[in-house]
């Protein structure tokens, strides 16, 4: 079983770009994208995906369980945390949190550690983040593209927002990756709302976003951040990464 910080290396190894992480590349993954040879690399987080979700969903999860069986890897990933923005960090650092320091919105930008996307933005390759507000506004300057959608308890438009403005910034040609974090899963399951519908407002706006990839020739990679949050259930830490060409 791989783990979560060993997206950040895999990716700083493709691109030939030095990353301060103990955590190795996944060679399943390189071989992958260096076969592909893709013009542009979109990571997605789904906030609250666990693996144990993904198998469970199987069928309103349609799209991201096809986007496997079309000659997509999945791998089956240890968790770094049971809450959304260290666990991000860790994604994006290849570290654990204690070492990145990033455990709330306040923390980002403050951090000394610089995320894969800041380190290609350095090597002159232009990157985009596409997340909540708070989160993304002190990385302006950072990164070229810089998208934040407000915060909202209408879940539903904030990730067709997140989508339409990831699906908007793929289209730029001089784009190297992409970063974006879908969250309506994480938010039915903390107020109790059917998850099959959560699961099914995902899939579409991912169907939509890996149609953009497609068109530009991209690589796509799909994971979770941490455990699904419900109560009274007991839940697997682990959580899918699918990696693919759509």
């Amino acid at each position: 079983m791989i783990s979560l910080l060993q997206i950040a290396p895999t990716l700083a190894e493709y691109f030939n770009i030095m990353l301060a992480s103990p955590a190795r590349p996944v060679e399943a993954i390189l071989r992958f994208a260096r076969h592909s040879n893709p013009a542009i690399v979109t990571l997605l987080v789904l906030d609250s995906l666990d693996f144990r979700f993904y198998s469970d969903f199987a069928a309103e999860l349609r799209t991201i369980h096809e986007l496997v069986e079309q000659e997509g890897l999945l791998f089956e990933c240890e968790t770094v945390s049971s809450h959304t923005t260290p666990a991000i960090g860790s994604i994006l650092t290849g570290l654990e949190p204690e070492a990145h320091g990033i455990f709330t919105d306040n923390d980002v930008g403050k951090s000394e550690i610089k995320s894969i996307l800041e380190i290609l933005e350095d090597t002159g390759k232009k990157t985009a983040m596409v997340i909540e507000t708070k989160g993304v506004k002190p990385l302006v300057g950072r990164i070229t593209y810089v998208c934040g959608v407000d915060d909202r308890e209408d879940i539903i438009r904030y990730d067709e927002l997140i989508k339409t403005h990831t699906i908007a910034v793929l289209n730029k040609k001089d784009i190297k990756m992409v970063f974006a974090h879908i969250r309506a899963i994480d938010r039915f399951a903390h107020r109790g709302k059917d998850l099959s519908v959560a699961a099914k407002l995902t899939d579409g706006n991912i169907r939509e976003i890996a149609n953009t990839v497609r068109e530009r020739n991209g690589l796509l990679l799909i994971c979770g951040d941490h455990e699904t949050h419900l109560k009274a259930v007991k839940r697997t830490r682990t959580v899918p990464l699918i990696v693919c060409c759509p």
